[in-house]
Formats: structure tokens, sequence, C-alpha cells
């Protein structure tokens, strides 16, 4: 698989680990990822997806999970970079709270930090339409967008680390994550090579976009990791990593060629009673947020959200009903 600028992606079957294993963690401290095997069963990923079925068909817009023809964009939620959903309450949605819920998931992220004292995020999702049926439904190449998501000068040092738990089989014709192995040991040495490039860029943005022609994107063969249902795939927020589409589908593809749960928590202590306020009112105005659970940013604020056009016709779902596991991950 190769790039627009001729940046080489192996799609790769790299070691699936056990969740909460030493061995996860130590391959994310060399290479910047890892994945995580079954953090989520076969039949808990399905259950999943036919949650996410279910937010789609209940925004009152005419989605039918059965009918391709209605999955154009004018009934379609709005979606950013690499068919993330960010908003609509899709941060509270049945499906979203059902993957927090597992412990399993939560497994992964206390061995990194040492801690079951844990927060959660208040993510979307990235679901990917089947192009054959509309070339218009295929996302981004990501060899345009490779970048990371911390602010090098406000935040040095380890801070966060991401994750998403693929629900459907990955192919390298589908397309998926792309990481680029060790990039994360770069990070120190940004505020010196793009001065310039970070003056523009305010210290409480963390989305940092590379030079398409950055040496850092070829120092090792970028990867796309082959993922089965249920796996977790986890990379620090310090690692260059995008997602790119692949290159073709098989005849007669009709169905949702990749759905993905985004996920992320941090330790509880971490986060200031102010924005643990904010966290408890997300959860009663169904407001969605990004990856960081020690900072509040409201994705429903996105621009590509506020400047959608007639965005008030989505339904919203209703306030979740969570267990005691689940509110825990709140506050």
């Amino acid at each position: 698989m190769t790039s627009n600028f001729n940046i080489e992606i192996e799609y790769k079957h790299v070691p699936r680990l056990d969740s909460g294993s030493e061995e996860s963690i130590k391959y994310l401290d060399e290479y910047g990822y890892a994945v995580i095997k079954n953090a989520l069963t076969s039949e808990e990923a399905k259950r999943t997806v036919d949650l996410l079925w279910d937010y789609l068909e209940d925004l009152g817009t005419g989605i039918d999970r059965k009918d391709p023809t209605t999955w154009g964009d004018d009934k379609w939620p709005t979606c950013a970079h690499g068919g993330i959903m960010p908003s609509y309450g899709i941060g509270h949605s049945e499906a979203q709270w059902y993957v927090r819920g597992i412990p399993n998931v939560k497994k992964a992220f206390a061995k990194i930090w040492d801690t079951e004292e844990l927060l959660s995020s208040f993510d979307g999702v990235s679901l990917w339409r089947p192009w054959n049926i509309n070339p218009d439904w295929k996302t981004e190449s990501g060899q345009s967008w490779f970048h990371i998501d911390q602010h090098p000068i406000s935040k040095p040092g380890k801070h966060c680390v991401q994750g998403l738990v693929n629900l459907l089989p990955t192919t390298d014709k589908i397309g998926g994550n792309v990481v680029i192995p060790r990039s994360h040991k770069f990070f120190e040495n940004i505020p010196n090579e793009y001065k310039e490039r970070l003056s523009r860029l305010p210290l409480d943005i963390d989305h940092f976009r590379f030079p398409n022609d950055d040496p850092k994107l070829t120092s090792e063969k970028a990867v796309m990791c082959h993922m089965e249902p249920g796996d977790l795939l986890l990379w620090d927020s310090r690692t260059i990593h995008c997602s790119n589409s692949g290159s073709e589908l098989e005849d007669g593809t009709n169905s949702l060629i990749r759905a993905a749960s985004l996920i992320c928590m941090m330790p509880k202590h971490l986060t200031s009673e102010d924005v643990l306020e904010k966290r408890r009112e997300a959860v009663d105005k169904l407001i969605s947020t990004t990856n960081w659970t020690n900072g509040f940013r409201n994705a429903d604020e996105f621009p590509i959200i506020l400047e959608a056009k007639d965005r008030d016709k989505y339904k919203w779902p209703e306030k979740p009903v969570l267990n005691e596991y689940q509110k825990s991950l709140i506050d």
C-alpha cells in the first residue's frame, strides 16, 4: 500500500497482546502503539455495531441499516476527518457507554497508568460507508493528515494514551488507522524544529499536523495493524498517526466497512473539580468530548458541527441509563 506522497504503508499482523499484560506496556513504550486482543468478545463487538445502528436510525433522518440508499450525507450525521462522528449525542449513546462498561477495556488503561481510578472520555465513533456505492463516501487519504494529538509545548512528556475498539474485520483493501512506529520518541525535539509552526498553534489545541515531506513520516515504515473485531488499538498521543482509506472493495459490498469506537481513559487525580463538574453536566446534556479527560473540549462546538446545515434535524438520544461501574468513569 502506498500513498500520494510515496509513503509506504505496511498492513501488518502485529502481536495481539493480553489486556493488562506487562507485554502490552513494554510494546506500547517501545513502539508508541499496541494492539490488545479481544478487549471485547466477538459477540460484544457485534452488539456494539447493532447499538450504533440503533443510534443512527433513531436520529430520525430516515437511515435504514438494511438500505444503503438511505446512508447519504443528507441523512448521515456530520463527520470529521477519518469518518469520525463527534457530535449529536454520540458520546453518550448506548453503544459508547456499552463499550466503556466492559471491564476488559478499562483493564488495558489501568495497566498503563497503574491505577483503577480512571475517567473515560466521551468520544464518538468512526464509521466508513462502502465507497463502491458512492465514491464521495471514501475518507481522506491519511498521507495528507499525519499528526499527533498532544501540544509539544504545553504538554511535554507522556500525558495520554488514546484508543479505539475495532468492531468489524479489517483488511488492507479497506484501510484503517496508521501509525509511525517509535515516532513518539521525536516528540521532545518538535518545539526546536517547528518554532514558527508552533507559534501559530494555541497552547490549548493539541492537534499538530506534520508537513508531507517531514522525514519523520518515513523514519520507519508506516504500519496499519491487522485487527480482529473486539481488538483495542492503543497509541501514545505523541505517536504520529492518521487513518487511511484502502484501495478497493469487493464487488457488491453493501454494508459498513469499518466501525471503531473511540475511547480513552486517564487517571482521575489529573482532573480538577471544575472539569469534573463539566463532565457531570456533559452526561446530563449529552455533550461529547475529545480524548482528554483532564480537560474539557466540547465536540459539539467543533467548527464542522457549528457550520453544518440543518443540524437541528437530528434527534439526539435520551440521557443514558448507567450502572455504578459506568458512573464511576464520569467523576
